[in-house]
């Protein structure tokens, strides 16, 4: 059971700016909504200072320059029987094995479980590879978990949706019965075609207040890929302007945490600046709306998966040569490194959990295709759930089963560091992603 509240902070897409927390009336009506849990927030800066080679690109760039810092941000959620680490961190990719070794270090400094805690990438194109950082992130990581452990206190969650419509486009293009990326072709080309699959504009979001009436922490899902940043700058992309938008329009800082949704085949459409205020406004449309939840349930769920690597691998030489022909050799590169270094299977952590009755978040380390994640929230048994990806590891592109079929197949399907699971990857992610919200919704 959830009570509604109608919140007046829908002012904000207005254009107002002038009120900071919750007004007196509005605190009067959501009184019937007890503050039953405890949430904590923090944010440690990890921008780099010095000049770094940017990642997302075959063609390494330099720079030392910075359009929005890097942070690891962390929230903590506790009930007193159970609690919860949702880590983001502006960063590509943060592998496995590493996530394994910082949700260890994490527990062991906090008390959270492991299997407790996620770490959440926010693949933003303009920062450095985890290997630029000396101690690998876990110390930061660590850090961020530690204070909001350490400001916990009393407040309210709640959920809801709202939506970013006209920012993000599905990158893979019909041509002549051909899949063509969007970047494969002339700017005056792009518009000209159908995709081959959808977009996704809905914003989720789950927000914590304390008695003060002020957001603690706001965790928003979106599904795109952050590359709305084009010049050499270091960047949080898109997220880093949804954090300068949500403050400026609430007037006070809070930590807003970005869960990358199923936008392995979805880009941005415009720069970071209008991605950043488009969805900045979904949070606030979200915030317009929010339901605080009654219960103060927290149930946490994982499943770990050996996924097989790719079946019968081929080098697709004539699609590269004639579609991205300036890096067919770094592919084949790619392409043989992959096969030295391939395993059989892969293990991949699922993690679910559920807040109150009707949310829920159920993860996956992959670059999913957005279809899929559609898909896994259509059939949620939770009126609000949330798809995040690149989480707990990354083990590269997931797709659609039909995305492999056919000829010129697209970059996402091309076998190697980035693409190498079973073509039946995305059946198995839709699978245990149901199974793990259906256990949820079965846990008293």
């Amino acid at each position: 059971m959830k009570q509604f509240v109608f919140n007046t902070m829908r002012l904000c897409l207005l254009g107002s700016a002038t009120f900071g927390s919750i007004n007196a009336e509005e605190l009067q009506i959501s009184q019937k909504s007890e503050y039953n849990f405890m949430v904590g927030a923090a944010k440690v800066d990890i921008t780099p200072k010095e000049e770094i080679t940017l990642a997302g690109s075959p063609s390494p760039k330099k720079t030392s320059s910075t359009d929005t810092p890097l942070f690891a941000k962390a929230m903590v959620i506790s009930t007193g029987e159970q609690k919860l680490a949702i880590v983001t961190l502006d960063t590509l990719k943060y592998p496995t094995e590493l996530a394994v070794k910082v949700r260890k270090q994490i527990a062991e400094e906090t008390g959270i479980p492991a299997v407790n805690i996620i770490i959440c990438a926010s693949h933003t194109h303009r920062g450095p590879l985890w290997v630029y950082y000396k101690d690998r992130l876990i110390k930061p990581i660590t850090q961020a978990v530690a204070l909001a452990v350490d400001r916990l206190e009393p407040c309210k969650i709640g959920t809801a949706k709202g939506s970013a419509k006209g920012v993000s486009v599905n990158r893979r293009l019909l041509k002549d019965g051909e899949v063509w990326n969007r970047w494969f072709l002339p700017t005056s080309e792009r518009d000209q075609y159908p995709t081959e699959g959808p977009a996704d504009p809905e914003v989720g979001v789950m927000a914590a207040v304390g008695r003060d009436g002020k957001y603690k922490a706001i965790l928003y899902n979106f599904a795109s890929h952050p590359v709305s940043t084009r010049g050499n700058l270091i960047s949080a992309d898109y997220p880093g302007h949804v954090q300068r938008y949500v403050e400026e329009h609430l007037g006070y800082e809070v930590p807003t945490l970005f869960l990358l949704g199923s936008s392995g085949d979805v880009t941005t459409s415009t720069s970071g600046a209008i991605v950043g205020s488009k969805v900045g406004k979904g949070v606030l449309e979200s915030l317009g709306k929010i339901e605080f939840i009654d219960q103060s349930t927290l149930r946490i769920v994982n499943r770990e998966e050996e996924i097989p690597v790719r079946e019968h691998p081929e080098f697709q030489e004539k699609e590269v040569a004639r579609k991205w022909p300036n890096n067919l050799e770094h592919y084949r590169k790619a392409f043989e490194a992959m096969k030295q270094r391939q395993e059989p299977t892969y293990k991949c952590l699922f993690t679910g959990f559920r807040i109150g009755d009707d949310f829920a978040i159920v993860t996956n380390p992959f670059e999913l295709f957005c279809g899929i994640g559609i898909n896994i929230k259509n059939s949620s048994p939770f009126k609000n759930t949330m798809v995040a990806t690149l989480t707990n590891g990354a083990r590269g592109y997931v797709p659609t089963r039909k995305a492999f079929e056919g000829r010129g197949r697209g970059y996402e399907t091309w076998y190697g560091e980035h693409s190498f699971l079973t073509k039946r990857a995305g059946d198995v992610t839709g699978k245990v992603s149901q199974n793990l919200l259906k256990q949820l919704q079965n846990e008293e």
